[in-house]
C-alpha cells in the first residue's frame, strides 16, 4: 500500500433538479424524492461530478486504457444527501496504490481515487471512492504438443438413395396409339 501523493484541483459541481429527475428516469425510478422541487440526489448521481471537472482537475491513474477496468465504486454520505439547488465542489485525490499477482500470471496494478464533496462552507458533505484495475500483460503460454499419428475423422455413412431419386424426371408421354384428339 502507498500513502496518498496526489491531489487534483477543486471544481465547482452545482446540482440541478432536472439533473437530478433525468437520472432518477434513466435508473427506472419514478420515488417522489427524485421529483419534487427539492428533490434530494440518488446515492450514485455523484458520478456526473465527473462530466463538471475542468481539464486537468482530475487526478491520472496512469494506467494503460487497454488494460484498465473499473473494479469497485462507493458513496460514503457524512450527512443527509445533497438537494437540488445546493452547489458542491469537488476534488480527487489519490488514496491507495497497490499491486496483486494476476490469476492467468503477471501483476494487477490497483489504484484507489477518492472524490470529496463539499458545501460552500467547505463542510465534507459526501465521498466516492472509485477502484480502478490494470489487468496483467497477457503472458505467452506454451504451444500444444503436437502428436506423430495424424487425426483421423470417421467418414459419414453413405445412404441408399430411393430409386426415383436415382433417375432423372422426365415428362410422361402417352403410350403410342393412345393420344387424343383435340
Amino acid at each position: 500500500m502507498s500513502a496518498p501523493s496526489e491531489a487534483g484541483a477543486a471544481w465547482e459541481f452545482p446540482i440541478e433538479r432536472g439533473k437530478i429527475r433525468e437520472f432518477a428516469l434513466a435508473m427506472q425510478s419514478e420515488a417522489p424524492e427524485y421529483l419534487a422541487p427539492d428533490a434530494v440526489v440518488p446515492p450514485t448521481f455523484l458520478i456526473n461530478a465527473n462530466r463538471w471537472a475542468p481539464e486537468g482537475a482530475r487526478v491520472p491513474h496512469g494506467f494503460d486504457r487497454r488494460r484498465l477496468l473499473h473494479g469497485e465504486q462507493e458513496y460514503i454520505f457524512h450527512g443527509p444527501p445533497p438537494r437540488a439547488g445546493q452547489t458542491l465542489y469537488a476534488a480527487e485525490r489519490l488514496a491507495e496504490r497497490y499491486e496483486k499477482p494476476g490469476r492467468r500470471g503477471g501483476t494487477m496494478k490497483f489504484a484507489v481515487i477518492v472524490t470529496e464533496f463539499r458545501d460552500e462552507a467547505g463542510t465534507l458533505i459526501a465521498e466516492g471512492r472509485a477502484t480502478y484495475i490494470e489487468t496483467a500483460k497477457a503472458t505467452k503460454t506454451a504451444e500444444p504438443t503436437k502428436t506423430t499419428e495424424p487425426t483421423r475423422t470417421a467418414e459419414p455413412a453413405k445412404t441408399a438413395e430411393p430409386a426415383s431419386a436415382a433417375q432423372p424426371a422426365t415428362a410422361a408421354q402417352p403410350a403410342p396409339g393412345t393420344e387424343e384428339k383435340a
